[in-house]
């Protein structure tokens, strides 16, 4: 299975949620939310043309424990602005 978006369309990036838990493990938020999709056994596709985002969303060589998948799992972080249809955090 492919994880499309898994930096929901960047919209990812403003949660407050997210960037306190990447601050957590002392990552960017992309770095966690790749690495969050790797961990539900998906492929994560995240799209960039700028080499150094490309160096670091590679850069995921850590673990989120497991209370932090299931946080992450139900986190209510639904408005991706207009890319709203696609949702990433949703639990599906």
């Amino acid at each position: 299975m492919e994880a499309y978006s898994p930096i929901a369309h960047g919209e990812a990036l403003k949660s407050r949620e997210l960037v306190t838990a990447a601050e957590k493990y002392g990552v960017s938020v992309p770095q966690l939310c790749i690495r969050y999709a790797l961990q539900l056994g998906t492929v994560p596709l995240p799209k960039t043309a700028n080499p150094e985002h490309m160096r670091s969303n590679a850069d995921v060589d850590f673990e989120i424990s497991d209370e932090d998948m299931e946080a992450l799992r139900h986190l209510d972080e639904k408005d991706y602005g207009e890319h709203s249809a696609f949702p990433v955090y949703s639990g599906r």
